[in-house]
């Protein structure tokens, strides 16, 4: 009952202070300090569990503490708390105790291993020469369990990417550069290492160790090894972080932010006129400044009716200037949240950004590919008796449908002294003359992509969209269902990082916030306060595209993890013979070649 207490202490204790290092509503941006101490009571309360069902328990307690604390604001999507924060929590937290029986594994085998040697003291091929009993071993065990555990909990249909190291070093830029090499991972793997360091150095101090002096080199040697990754992290971290770029592109964009919540509207009046007055205000400056803006952004779900079908009606909606009159009136494209229907079998709806070019037409819609699993995408909500229960019980009758395809807007832009014409240039021998000049005067675009609101958050949706040549990012949500500023600014560190991972410009577009502009090192350019009505117009560099090393490879830092734990994992398990001890009895199985030589010495001694 004891070790009970002592694991279930330990565990919420770690999981409170990586809550605290998270952006929260005391530390709006996080305080990474906590991150350095978050993980030493889960290192340490291992040495004391001897079965699985408490090493379940421990990862366990940890990872759920950590999202109900973090994530708490998940109360307040409507009233699907019981999906969004209950059924969110109890899938991180079995997800977290799975990895909680891989990491063990070690300690189960070396637990036999030290009864074989108590029974053979001295003989040195049993557990001193082992590799679990390696300082080396246990933290890089430790610190690839706990990587593999956010990646696996990040990915996928169920993937929550918050609650993470990685969203709690937002002040410690230096070391989010590492992103555009590792992703997030590479972070998380920093910052657990040094944990497992620490809480070795912490038994080694206050243990009473048979091999201390053999422990005390192999903590020294990782460390050795730990020092010299995070000073490579440092250098490349302020290499990339001051160095200077030049952007080849600019793109004069306005950012709406109308501060309303669109779940609490009858129609979307408000919202459109509110916009229309927060746009024309930054159009009229600029026109006072002598310049003019390329393109309007509008934040996820602003327009209530679902496209195509919807176009003849904001033609003439709202009465007081119509959708349409507005844009044709300011004569800049203009991205728009929407939804979007399909009749195939059934209908669909599609979350959508929309594109309104210069003359008030409707072009074509990017629709959102990764839905927020029990509150936009309801698994078998296609069935009878689950669209029954849904209906009646949740009173959810149909979910978004996922967006099947990568979208690309192609919007006219400026460019720079840096920017240099290509070096091949394509001639249609099937065009007449005037039609040919007319094309060779086509103005200059940047190519955009859209994710809106929960795919900012994933490589599956932002890498392929950064593959095909996207240029700019601009990410359209709404986060204004949860009420806190601690919410809005989670998801901008989240996001933040994609800015880095693919050394692409990030604009955002959030109806309460956090509306920002991020450069490729995570900089922010320009921003708009929280929970306020304003609009942001800026000139968004736009750099010459660049293969980063995440961009090209992915997430190859889990999958080494994957070899590593795996790898491990079988070592440990198979390294123990059971031919060699017999559980529950103190002796071990004697083999035949050792009776031999025994009786041949006897024997001679005779």
């Amino acid at each position: 009952m004891e070790l009970i207490l002592q694991v279930i202490f330990s565990s919420v204790f770690s999981g409170f202070m990586l809550s605290a290092a998270i952006p929260n509503e005391f530390y709006l941006f996080g305080c990474p300090v906590f991150t350095l101490a978050a993980f030493i009571p889960l290192y340490l309360i291992f040495n004391k569990i001897k079965d699985f069902k408490t090493a379940f328990l421990a990862f366990f307690l940890q990872t759920l503490t950590t999202h109900l604390i973090s994530s708490f604001w998940l109360a307040y999507f409507k009233d699907f708390a019981i999906f969004t924060l209950g059924a969110s929590a109890l899938a991180t937290a079995c997800i977290g105790g799975a990895f909680g029986l891989c990491f063990f594994i070690p300690y189960y085998t070396s637990d036999c291993q030290n009864k074989l040697n108590e029974y053979y003291a001295g003989v040195s091929f049993l557990s001193l020469k082992t590799v679990r009993g390696s300082v080396v071993f246990r933290v890089l065990y430790f610190a690839a369990t706990y990587t593999l555990y956010e990646w696996v909990k990040s990915s996928g249909f169920l993937g929550y990417p918050w609650g993470t190291v990685s969203s709690a070093m937002y002040r410690w830029p230096l070391l989010m550069q590492t992103a555009s090499i590792t992703g997030t991972y590479g972070i998380t793997f920093m910052v657990i290492l040094f944990n497992g360091l620490a809480a070795e150095t912490l038994m080694q101090y206050f243990g009473n160790y048979s091999l201390q002096k053999r422990r005390t080199e192999d903590t020294i040697q990782t460390a050795k090894v730990f020092g010299l990754l995070l000073l490579l992290m440092l250098i490349h971290g302020l290499y990339q972080y001051d160095k200077p770029r030049k952007p080849v592109k600019e793109l004069v964009t306005i950012t709406v932010q109308q501060n309303s919540n669109p779940w609490n509207e009858e129609s979307d009046k408000k919202s459109i006129l509110t916009s229309q007055k927060l746009t024309k205000e930054k159009i009229d400056e600029l026109e006072m400044a002598g310049s003019k803006a390329d393109l309007v952004v509008w934040s996820e779900g602003c327009l209530q009716r679902a496209f195509p079908t919807s176009e003849s009606y904001y033609s003439w909606y709202p009465s007081e200037k119509s959708l349409a009159d507005f844009v044709r009136e300011i004569k800049v494209p203009c991205i728009f949240g929407g939804s979007v229907v399909r009749r195939e079998k059934t209908k669909k709806y599609f979350n959508s950004s929309l594109l309104y070019d210069a003359d008030g037409l409707y072009r074509g819609y990017y629709a959102k590919n990764h839905l927020v699993p029990f509150a936009e995408a309801l698994p078998f909500i296609e069935v009878p008796p689950v669209h029954a229960f849904m209906e009646k019980v949740v009173g959810i009758s149909a979910g978004w449908a996922p967006g099947d395809q990568y979208v690309f807007f192609d919007v006219p832009c400026h460019v720079t002294e840096n920017f240099k014409l290509p070096a091949v240039k394509n001639i249609d021998l099937t065009k007449d003359y005037y039609e040919q000049k007319k094309e060779e005067e086509k103005p200059y675009t940047v190519r955009i992509s859209t994710p809106i609101c929960f795919d900012d958050a994933f490589t599956d949706i932002m890498r392929p969209l950064f593959l095909n040549g996207t240029e700019l990012f601009i990410n359209i949500t709404d986060d204004s269902w949860s009420l806190k500023k601690s919410s809005e600014i989670q998801h901008f560190v989240i996001a933040s990082y994609r800015a880095i991972e693919y050394r692409t410009t990030l604009v955002r577009s959030s109806n309460a916030g956090y509306s920002v502009v991020v450069d490729p090192a995570g900089k922010v350019i320009a921003d708009l306060p929280l929970f306020e009505e304003a609009s942001l117009a800026s000139n968004i560099p736009v750099f010459k595209r660049q293969m980063t090393t995440y961009a090209r490879f992915g997430n190859w830092l889990p999958y080494l993890c994957i070899i590593v734990l795996v790898t491990c994992a079988v070592w440990s398990y198979f390294s123990f013979s059971p031919y060699d001890y017999i559980p529950g009895e103190r002796k071990l199985k004697k083999s035949k070649k050792t009776d031999k030589k025994k009786k041949k010495n006897s024997k001679n001694k005779k």
